[in-house]
This record gives C-alpha cells, sequence and structure tokens, in this order.
C-alpha cells in the first residue's frame, strides 16, 4: 500500500471527525488513548510539531499524523 495514500486517507478522515485543522490536548488524547500528562510531555517535546496561541499548543492534523506515522516506523515512512 501507498504510504501517501495512506497519509492522506488518516489527514482527511481526521479532519473529518474533528471538524478542525488542527488539534488539541484532549483531541491527542481521544486519538492515542494516552493520558494528558504524557499527551502534555509528548506536545512538550523538540521533535512534536506543535503550534502555540498564547498559552495554548495545538498540532495541525498533517503536521501529527506525518509525526505518527514517522515515530512508528523508526523514521522510514518510505521504506
Amino acid at each position: 500500500m501507498n504510504i501517501d495514500y495512506l497519509i492522506a486517507s488518516e489527514i482527511k478522515r481526521l479532519s473529518e471527525k474533528y471538524q478542525k485543522d488542527y488539534l488539541d490536548v484532549k483531541d491527542v488524547m481521544q486519538i492515542t488513548g494516552l493520558g494528558r500528562d504524557k499527551v502534555r510531555e509528548i506536545m512538550n517535546s523538540k521533535s512534536f510539531p506543535t503550534a502555540k496561541y498564547g498559552k495554548k499548543k495545538t498540532v495541525s492534523i498533517v503536521a501529527f499524523v506525518s509525526w505518527q506515522f514517522k515515530n512508528n516506523t523508526n523514521g522510514d515512512i518510505y521504506g
């Protein structure tokens, strides 16, 4: 299966489900099943692609899905 197709499909699915382009801590918790503290730890890590608006951190769905694929395939998403 084509990785670009998988990524595009997941981006579309999440965009339709959440009806927005950016995810917050609560959304990432629902998607990953992780607790609030762990999600905040991940969102504060340098490798996680967050955007900060005031005190609120968010992540674009595109960046989140790309990050997920990269981290779940040891960085070789096209291998």
